[in-house]
């Protein structure tokens, strides 16, 4: 798999679980007191961490709100430069 398929793969699995957790959080939001959904909110918020951190330290920040990864800061990575994960 080369560098672009990889980056899509990681970029697509993160926005699947974040998706994920979406759906909980409005479950969640209308039957509180469900417990085993309660639970799968809890497994989807950890699994979307770390599908984000995968991405993250090989390919740097997807937002301001996430820390840079050690890879993204020795390779002086910024902003501005290109490409940015939406226009891949």
């Amino acid at each position: 798999m080369n560098v672009f398929d990889e980056r899509m793969r990681l970029l697509k699995t993160v926005q699947q679980m974040d998706f994920v957790v979406v759906e909980w959080t409005l479950y969640t939001d209308t039957h509180p007191n469900d417990e085993d959904a309660l639970e799968k909110w809890r497994e989807a918020i950890k699994n979307a961490a770390v599908a984000r951190k995968q991405y993250e330290n090989k390919f740097g920040p997807l937002s301001l709100k996430s820390i840079p990864s050690r890879q993204a800061l020795e390779l002086g990575w910024r902003w501005n430069q290109d490409p940015w994960p939406w226009q891949l």
